[in-house]
């Protein structure tokens, strides 16, 4: 009683006084309960002797980290008490220190959560106990999940009740606690999906009640008989009313009026974004599925594991070399690849590493091994020595990695393993272009593959694009089955099976053409990148899905475009060759140099690929342009240094064994594997996809590139009464658009190039477009519907 009566004098600061020293003691008893718990639940059984120990006995050893007190606490809480139940418990504790600390937390209702905290402690004790025996962690904290307190009451009740009435029981437990302390469960339970609201008595309708009630409230009866004339003058009267929806109500001289706000509101929530994969105006695939990995081959039985023999055996032999020149060393790991270990000597104090450095063939013959480099790492002296059984990456395991999966790239490709087994994943937008080299058959079309295919598995068609140029025509084949949704190609074929034809680049001239037309298209997305004031397609890209770009000021989706060439040595080939194939050959090593100085920011990037890495295909312009390089096994070290600029990659062992260098650092990496039956399936499963229309199939067009020197572009003879029978359609979507490109015709009409050619040639003798002036598009002549009608009026008639 002196207790309470001492807490009642006490003023409010007292009283936050006492509070806050009565929460200091409840946080530190919740703090190491909680620490002692936590730690009983991973040490409960090395502490099981600490339990049964005197106190004072310090011969056995604690592993909880709330020492002997935390262990004897702890076990009492879960092992003699409630098992798992003791979660709740410990909940309870924080609330309570929460509630006594903050100010804040004076809010919550500490009786609810002192009721629902026990309650639960037990309820969780029992279900634990209950279902421990069905599974194989009845032993745990040595009494069962359920501790010993929820081992008692639930063996009681199956002895009692049955294993069946006694798990019935406990469900109907769990819903009577859910039931008392939600109120959400007990509408539902109690079948009211929405309180009702109480109804309100309108009292002047009725005037013998206010009379009963004038006594008690006066001013309602006044105001019932101020109202009474009112409506009957209303009713007389019959003014009229002004009724403006959604608004608030006024009276103004007998006049109700109801006024409305709305367009006085800020707007607060902006339009979605655009999602591009789903719109079908940016390139959208509504119903489109990503490959499945399934697709991708396992390669299980090309996987060797290095064996402890080989490993001893190269560490032995590396020791004699290196004690038989007198260069001490202090240590040696082998760091295990999937074809190449990397052996890390650590030298003595006062070796020079130069010294070691030397030895590398010394070494090479003594470990009677191929492929054997000799690198300086960070900490030590690395000898790369290749394995007696190379294995095979396959590339199904590297994008199912999370460095691939989890990749915040934008155009992310894994590439292969490093010597350390790590997945090597890099972004070709930052590459931004790449140099692919390397001796025929070592493993560089297969790289070309497995890039690629990334690219495959992680874009989606509305945001990437392919160009495949092949001089070999058998490299890029099986990719012409993405030309409905990952190809770019020129709109200059008569046909659809002539397009299908062309959609891999596989001469020269067209190889001129194509990449003319890209540096068209890299100059026009440098308008639209003006226009838009970013300086890079991954600004321009989000500030159109934000919608800050209109479409009718000639912004769209960009979609990054990726072009694969592949034996650019032959391309370029123009030695003992004719004037006109001289002047192909400059086209394309300028339209390439061109893309690789800017394409960039354009979001063009260019993979590079050759086996003849001379000085004349690779040249100083070239290397200059293409800092990440890629480097298979060479011939000779003049190729690895033309390609790296330094020596190397004449050291490799073949099949995928490859030297990546990213402009700074080189690794040496193991390059996945991927068959052609796989890349057939792939492209396969992409290209037997159809979209949500007809129309979202149709193939992503470059622009036309410029006409060669001394051809001019015109309508010549058209004859204006053989008319196409959609020359009116392909005018009113001109005229709407205010564009007139050929390009615009294939694209949304679904015309072939040369009756879209045909249908602007005579929409120009019409006079709805001008002339053709460069790659541009033409001016369109007639500004409206109106004027335009007049003009197919006078075609059309006849």
């Amino acid at each position: 009683m002196k207790l309470f009566s001492y807490w009642n004098n006490l003023d409010e600061a007292g009283k936050a006084r006492w509070r806050f020293i009565l929460g200091l003691v409840v946080l530190t008893v919740c703090v190491f309960t909680t620490l002692s718990v936590v730690s009983y639940f991973f040490t409960w059984k090395e502490d099981a002797s600490v339990v049964s120990a005197p106190v004072l006995d310090s011969s056995v050893q604690v592993s909880n980290h709330g020492a002997r007190l935390g262990a004897r606490w702890s076990a009492f809480l879960v092992k003699r008490s409630f098992g798992l139940g003791v979660i709740p418990l410990l909940v309870l504790l924080w609330v309570a220190s929460a509630k006594l600390l903050l100010r804040k937390a004076h809010d919550i209702k500490i009786g609810k959560w002192i009721w629902g905290c026990i309650s639960a402690t037990f309820l969780v004790s029992w279900i634990c106990a209950y279902i421990a025996p069905f599974t194989d962690i009845d032993y745990v904290f040595q009494s069962g999940l359920g501790g010993g307190t929820g081992n008692s009451v639930v063996s009681f009740l199956i002895q009692f009740i049955g294993v069946w009435m006694t798990g019935f029981l406990l469900i109907l437990l769990v819903v009577a606690w859910a039931f008392a302390l939600s109120p959400r469960m007990q509408a539902v339970l109690s079948g009211m999906t929405k309180p009702k609201e109480p109804e309100t008595v309108i009292e002047e309708k009725k005037p013998e009640e206010p009379k009963k009630k004038v006594k008690i409230i006066k001013p309602v009866e006044q105001k019932e008989e101020e109202k009474k004339p009112e409506v009957e003058e209303k009713e007389e009267q019959e003014e009229p009313v002004i009724i403006i929806p959604d608004g608030k109500e006024e009276e103004e001289g007998g006049l109700t009026v109801i006024t409305d706000d709305t367009l006085d509101q800020e707007v607060t929530t902006p339009l979605p974004r655009i999602d591009n994969r789903l719109d079908p105006d940016n390139g959208g695939l509504p119903r489109y599925k990503f490959p499945s990995l399934d697709l991708l081959g396992d390669y299980s039985h090309s996987r060797h594991e290095v064996s402890q023999e080989e490993l001893s055996r190269n560490n032995n032999k590396i020791r004699a070399t290196l004690a038989s020149y007198k260069i001490q060393i202090k240590d040696v790991t082998a760091i295990v690849g999937p074809t190449v270990t990397l052996y890390k000597v650590y030298p003595a104090p006062g070796v020079k590493i130069a010294a070691i450095r030397q030895l590398q063939d010394d070494i090479a013959i003594s470990l009677n091994a191929k492929g054997v480099r000799i690198v300086t790492l960070s900490d030590s002296v690395g000898i790369e020595v290749a394995n007696d059984a190379p294995s095979i990456v396959p590339l199904k395991m590297l994008l199912n990695d999370d460095a691939f999966r989890n990749s915040k790239a934008e155009l992310p490709v894994a590439l292969g393993f490093t010597i350390s087994q790590k997945v090597k994943v890099f972004d070709l937008a930052d590459a931004p272009h790449l140099l692919v080299a390397g001796a025929t058959k070592q493993g560089k079309s297969v790289g070309l593959n497995v890039i690629v295919s990334s690219l495959l598995y992680s874009k989606h068609p509305s945001e990437l694009k392919f160009v495949f140029i092949d001089p070999k025509m058998v490299e890029f084949s099986a990719y012409g089955k993405l030309l409905d949704h990952y190809l770019a190609v020129l709109p200059n074929a008569a046909s659809e099976q002539e397009e299908r034809d062309m959609a891999i680049v596989k001469n020269a001239k067209s190889a001129a053409a194509v990449l003319q037309s890209l540096c068209v298209e890299m100059d026009s997305r440098y308008e639209l990148l003006n226009k838009a004031v970013v300086n890079n397609i991954k600004l321009y890209n989000d500030k159109f899905l934000d919608r800050k770009l209109s479409p009718k000021e000639g912004h769209r989706f960009l979609p990054y475009i990726v072009v694969v060439i592949d034996e650019y040595a032959d391309l370029t080939m123009s030695v003992g060759a004719g004037p006109e194939s001289k002047a192909v050959a400059r086209g394309i090593t300028t339209s390439v140099i061109r893309l690789a100085q800017k394409g960039r920011a354009a979001g063009l990037h260019v993979i590079l690929a050759t086996q003849r890495p001379t000085v004349d295909v690779i040249t100083g312009l070239i290397k200059a342009n293409f800092p990440m390089r890629i480097a298979f096994r060479v011939t000779s070290r003049i190729d690895s240094s033309t390609i790296l600029d330094q020596p190397g990659a004449e050291k490799l062992i073949g099949r995928g064994d490859m030297l990546f260098y990213s402009g700074v650092d080189m690794e040496r990496l193991q390059c996945a594997f991927i068959g052609n039956d796989e890349i057939v399936d792939l492209t396969n499963f992409v290209g037997d996809q159809h979209g949500y229309q007809k129309s979202y199939n149709t193939p992503y067009y470059l622009p036309e590139p410029p006409a060669p020197e001394g051809e001019e572009s015109g309508s010549g003879m058209v004859d204006m009464k053989a008319l196409d029978e959609r020359f009116e359609e392909a005018a009113r979507l001109v005229v709407s658009t205010q564009r007139g490109s050929t390009s615009d015709l294939q694209r949304r009409l679904g015309m072939g190039y040369a009756k879209a050619g045909r249908v602007m040639d005579q929409l120009e003798a019409a006079g709805i477009v001008g002339p053709q002036s460069g790659s541009k598009a033409r001016e369109v002549l007639v500004k409206d519907f109106n004027e335009l009608d007049s003009v197919l009026s006078h075609f059309l008639e006849k």
